[in-house]
């Protein structure tokens, strides 16, 4: 018997199948489009076979998997950046992105990403964005984009220039993943957010600014689905308090959310103690709450909300909690991951990206 699953959120399109025949499990994995990696195991009877297939299959379907009696096609994708190298020649992103609007497969990309630019600290990538939206016809096929994908060394997170997104919602009417990477200069829009597809929703910084948080508290989503913020620290752009993100965590202002990511935040415990007790857990499926400054007096507030036990999955990893406060969390029958303590004896306590 054989049972295939995927799993899509704004960083990852990947599949995971699993057959059992006799006594022998054979796992296949990997990126959607691609043959995956193989993993056969042998077990001394059929049962028991079965048994640890059915447990692998609890254990993908709580991380988000999803069973699928098709595996979906292939995406065709793009990425377009300017390497050190190249930026050193003269190259520039504008020049790439002219290039490839002008190639015929841009009518078939259904994913885009972004990566470095030149001098991404001090520019940053407003012409090629621009360009694409005057240009729409070109990207027929765009549901995903992703601006700002480079690690540390190309330029840290907190120094990424970012660009006005404010006509890309209009330009691409049946975008439905959106991940943004920095914050610096960052106009998510200057008019009403409003878009009828949107699925995903990311914004990966060091320090979210209240006016985007306010810009998307405000937004018209009907169908996302998957809403990731890093709130990061005031030194590097956040400028809000708790009563800034206590409208997402009201029921029903994006209907169909099922994943709420308040992530990196050094304000973790004040996100967990008011999230606790709020109706948006009646509808999520994963509440992500990682990477920030959480500890024992945050925790002990999840532990003590019946509303958690709605969940599927509960991220917790990178945190400053206890052992003693661990130990309670893995009691829970929802899937915990309380990965990645933090030292305790440290004065300070950090959230896992901010520079």
């Amino acid at each position: 018997m054989k049972h295939y699953f995927e799993y899509q959120d704004s960083k990852s399109y990947k599949f995971w199948q699993v057959e059992i025949e006799a006594n022998t499990l054979n796992v296949k994995y990997g990126k959607i489009g691609t043959a995956g990696q193989e993993k056969i195991s042998s077990f001394d009877t059929p049962e028991k076979a079965q048994k640890e297939m059915e447990k692998l299959i609890s254990e993908k379907t709580k991380k988000g998997y999803v069973e699928k009696t098709d595996a979906s096609a292939k995406k065709v994708a793009r990425r377009i950046g300017v390497s050190y190298d190249e930026a050193e020649e003269g190259k520039t992103l504008l020049e790439k992105v002219t290039a490839f609007l002008d190639s015929a497969q841009a009518t078939e990309v259904e994913s885009l990403v972004i990566a470095a630019w030149e001098e991404a600290y001090d520019c940053g990538p407003q012409e090629s964005l621009d360009l694409m939206i005057a240009n729409p016809g070109k990207l027929p096929q765009l549901k995903e984009l992703f601006v700002g994908d480079m690690d540390s060394e190309e330029c840290e997170i907190s120094w990424i220039t970012q660009a006005d997104y404010t006509n890309l919602f209009a330009a691409f009417p049946s975008l439905e993943r959106l991940h943004i990477k920095g914050s610096k200069d960052l106009i998510l829009s200057s008019h009403p957010l409003t878009h009828e597809h949107l699925k995903a929703l990311t914004i990966e910084c060091g320090g979210l600014p209240k006016v985007v948080i306010e810009k998307i508290a405000t937004a018209q989503l009907p169908n996302l689905e998957y809403l990731q913020l890093y709130i990061g620290v005031d030194e590097y752009g956040f400028d809000g308090k708790i009563d800034d993100l206590r409208p997402f965590m009201q029921k029903g202002l994006f209907p169909k959310l099922k994943h709420l990511g308040l992530v990196d935040s050094e304000i973790a415990n004040e996100i967990a103690t008011e999230i606790a007790q709020a109706s948006v857990l009646e509808q999520l499926e994963t509440l992500d709450l990682s990477m920030g400054t959480l500890s024992d007096d945050g925790g002990r507030a999840l532990l003590e909300s019946s509303k958690i036990a709605g969940l599927k999955k509960l991220d917790l990893h990178y945190h400053y909690l206890s052992n003693d406060m661990i130990k309670e969390f893995k009691k829970l029958s929802i899937l915990v991951d309380v990965t990645d303590q933090q030292d305790l004896e440290d004065e300070w306590r950090y959230p896992a990206v901010t520079e």
